[in-house]
Formats: structure tokens, C-alpha cells, sequence
């Protein structure tokens, strides 16, 4: 796919997003801290993403029981097991995940819920300052801005920071062979790098010798990033120390 990156067409039109949202909305309306992620979490930032047919929501640990329960009550949705060998729209990120499956075909765009704990993912749901409502352009009544969304630096702040050493430990659904770890750092690399570049308003080179060769929309991203994630950052867009899918192993 070539993107044009001048384009700012919604990637989700009202109408869509006012279903797709629905479960979300649930769960804010009984105030459970929470926040869409993935997919999801990309489209209120612009990015043209692929809306598939499960939707990711973080949620502290201490929340998944009373959301999973919510979500089996209002809306037509059961609580389910995760397949033995999960595909790209099913993943299990650790043991502790809850999947929630319709009951029927629904008119809300996703058949199936992950609720995930948001420590995998080094978010706090419950930190005001990392979240953020919808996005204007979808035109959603008020009652919506119960969505908890990510701002744009915790969101790739703690993207960031699942790809540094180590920040992966605590997925133990891919530790048990449903994936692969590469696949799972990949496609997390993959989620941060269409974020911060559907951002830039310049010319970029691939690669620089430093922050210092950094375009000024890559500056500006990285100026408002969490300070342990800046290293991460700057060791994927730097010659010296470019980040690999996969983990170097340990001896």
C-alpha cells in the first residue's frame, strides 16, 4: 500500500465509528479505567488502519473480571477460550487476557473483545493524563467521550518501550509457542513507526547519525516521549543501532 501522507481523511466514517465504539463506551459509562488499543487506538490518530474484526482494550488487572462481566451483560457477547493456535486477529499476549465472543452477527463492527492488562503494554489506564477522548472528525455525540483513548505520546511511549530489552517478559501467551516473540515485537514496531510517520510533514531519511539529524517533526515526537523510552526511539531511526523484530539472545 502506498499512503499518501498529505491525505487527512478520517480512516473510519461516523456512522462506523459510532458502532465500533460501543464497547468502549460500556465500560466508561461504569467509569472502568480503560483504553482501545492497536488498531483501533491508530485510526484516532490519523493513521489509515485496517479495522479487524476484534478489538484490543487495555485494562488495569484489577478491572478485567467487573469489565469481561459488563460487557457479557449489556451487550450480546460470552466469555470464551482463546483457540489452541491463535491467528493474527486472536492473539493471546499473556495467560491473563479475557476474549469475549458475539453471540451473533452484530451490528457493532467487532465479533470479538480482547481484554488485555494494560502493565503488558507498560500503560497506566488509570492515569488521566495518558488518555485522551475520540478525535473530533468521527463526530460522535458527547456521551462517547466516555471512549478512554491514548494520547499520542503514551501510546508510542509505551510501544516504545515494549520493544526495548526485556519490555516483552511479561507476554506469556507468546512465551507458550502461539507465536513467535519476533512476530509479536514486529508487529508492534510495525503499530509505532506508521504512527510517528503519519505524523511527519517533511522529507525523512531512513537512517541518521544521531537525534541530532533528526527532522524537526521526529524532534518535536521525541521531545514529548517518556524519557525511558527516548534510547528506543532513537535506536530505530539511528545507522549505529537499528532495532531488530526479533531479540538478540542472551548467554
Amino acid at each position: 500500500m502506498v499512503w499518501d501522507y498529505n491525505d487527512r481523511t478520517p480512516p473510519l466514517r461516523p456512522d462506523t465509528a459510532r458502532l465500533r465504539f460501543i464497547p468502549p463506551l460500556v465500560l466508561g459509562s461504569y467509569k472502568i479505567p480503560h483504553v482501545i488499543w492497536g488498531d483501533d487506538a491508530s485510526i484516532c490518530h490519523e493513521v489509515p488502519s485496517v479495522v479487524s474484526d476484534s478489538m484490543h482494550i487495555l485494562v488495569p488487572k484489577a478491572y478485567l473480571e467487573i469489565a469481561s462481566k459488563c460487557l457479557t451483560e449489556y451487550l450480546p457477547f460470552k466469555r470464551t477460550v482463546f483457540p489452541p493456535n491463535e491467528d493474527e486477529l486472536l492473539p493471546c499476549y499473556s495467560d491473563e487476557c479475557i476474549l469475549l465472543a458475539s453471540k451473533e452477527k452484530l451490528c457493532i463492527t467487532a465479533d470479538y473483545i480482547i481484554l488485555i492488562p494494560d502493565i503488558l503494554f507498560h500503560f497506566d489506564a488509570t492515569n488521566p493524563t495518558s488518555i485522551q477522548t475520540p478525535p473530533s472528525y468521527f463526530e460522535l455525540p458527547s456521551k462517547f467521550d466516555k471512549v478512554g483513548v491514548p494520547s499520542f505520546p503514551a501510546l508510542v511511549s509505551a510501544y516504545l518501550l515494549c520493544l526495548g530489552e526485556s519490555g516483552t517478559q511479561n507476554f506469556t501467551g507468546f512465551q507458550k509457542g502461539r507465536w513467535r516473540m519476533g512476530d509479536l515485537r514486529a508487529r508492534i514496531l510495525g503499530w509505532v513507526v506508521t504512527l510517528i510517520a503519519w505524523r511527519r510533514r517533511e522529507p525523512w531519511e531512513e537512517y541518521y547519525n544521531g537525534p541530532e539529524e533528526f527532522p524537526v517533526t521526529l524532534k518535536e515526537i521525541r521531545n514529548c516521549l517518556s524519557l525511558e523510552s527516548i534510547p528506543i526511539l532513537d535506536s530505530i531511526y539511528m545507522k549505529s543501532a537499528t532495532l531488530s523484530a526479533e531479540p538478540s539472545d542472551q548467554s
